[in-house]
């Protein structure tokens, strides 16, 4: 079932906010909840314990759909708070470090939903222009001939599509946010400068745009942060992902290795927790992510000691460098100390 649907079914429309009016200030009246501008009404109720509870919609969305058990977050609110974004519209950002499940989400996300799914991703490509506006093609028969993105095919697609935008702080040449910052403001427009006419595309009215973005020294061509067109673009929309505490890491673990046993789980829980420590520390570059855990999982559930797994997952993230092999030093200390648990 659709959001726009469960929504529907709960009776909760758009501009239920309109029905909110300020209720008068009783001036002749001392108690204390006339001056929070209460009616008599209202504190009655109050003192009598028989406080109406209007509906909104995030506890009708709390009451209609489940967390998802393949992704975990750290505050549910989290999530309910996404879903009602993308019922209002209101696009998405989500920063984080690599691995701790950004691009996930968004599939996730746009199942629930159930809007058609694009993906674009712009941490592999120098030419953005290309993937967003389309390129030009010749054909000896036609001549030179413009054709239009799937990206354009996306914003066109008029059953509402769930666009993702990933990586975007990972593009260098600075023609992404030209391009896109029409379509995501108020203007709604996505301008074909490439075509022959400079055509314009209108975007759906159902159309979602849910970006990611690597923020942080460890990540090449990536800014430290986002810059403020950007976040006036995703303004309410804006999450932080950090890695998950490490019980809730466990239990995403278990779930999609559901065969490791639990004791290995909590092992590849802890070796994550102590090497983010050491790059919280600045002692090192980059740090374990949750699908580097997962990865080690498979491996042991496969059949490889858990000190291999973590061998064989992790150490091509610390490589020597000139002759320096700091990082790499410490890592493996860290892992050997997981033997003791084999």
């Amino acid at each position: 079932m659709s959001l726009e649907k469960i929504m529907e079914d709960m009776d909760i429309g758009l501009d239920s906010r309109s029905d909110i009016t300020e209720k008068p200030v009783d001036e002749d009246s001392h108690h204390p909840k006339h001056e929070e501008g209460l009616s008599d009404e209202a504190v009655e109720k109050m003192e009598s314990g028989e406080v109406e509870h209007t509906p909104t919609i995030i506890s009708k969305l709390q009451g209609s759909v489940d967390t998802p058990e393949e992704f975990k977050f750290a505050d549910k609110m989290t999530f309910y708070s996404m879903l009602r974004n993308i019922y209002r519209g209101k696009s998405i950002l989500i920063t984080g470090p690599s691995g701790c499940g950004k691009s996930s989400l968004g599939k996730i996300l746009a199942g629930i939903t159930n809007k058609p799914f694009y993906a674009f991703n712009f941490g592999d490509t120098m030419n953005p222009s290309a993937k967003l506006l389309g390129d030009t093609k010749f054909d000896k028969d036609k001549g030179t001939w413009f054709k239009p993105s799937r990206f354009v095919s996306a914003l066109k697609d008029d059953r509402g599509a769930f666009i993702m935008l990933d990586e975007v702080t990972r593009d260098r040449t600075g023609d992404l946010g030209n391009i896109l910052m029409p379509v995501l403001d108020g203007q709604k427009y996505l301008a074909l400068d490439e075509s022959d006419s400079a055509d314009t595309v209108s975007i759906d009215k159902g159309a979602f745009f849910f970006a990611t973005a690597n923020i942080g020294r460890e990540y090449l061509g990536a800014s430290h942060d986002l810059d403020r067109a950007w976040k006036d673009r995703f303004t309410g929309g804006i999450y932080e992902l950090e890695y998950l505490p490490a019980n809730k890491e466990l239990e995403l673990i278990m779930i999609r290795t559901p065969t490791l046993d639990e004791v290995d789980g909590a092992h590849i829980t802890d070796f994550a927790r102590r090497i983010r420590e050491l790059y919280k520390a600045e002692e090192l570059n980059t740090a374990v992510s949750t699908r580097m855990c997962l990865t080690t999982a498979e491996l042991v559930v496969d059949g490889m000691s858990l000190v291999d797994a973590l061998k064989h997952v992790c150490l091509p993230f610390y490589p020597v460098v000139a002759g320096d092999d700091t990082e790499r030093v410490r890592v493996i200390q860290v892992i050997q100390s997981m033997g003791d648990y084999e």
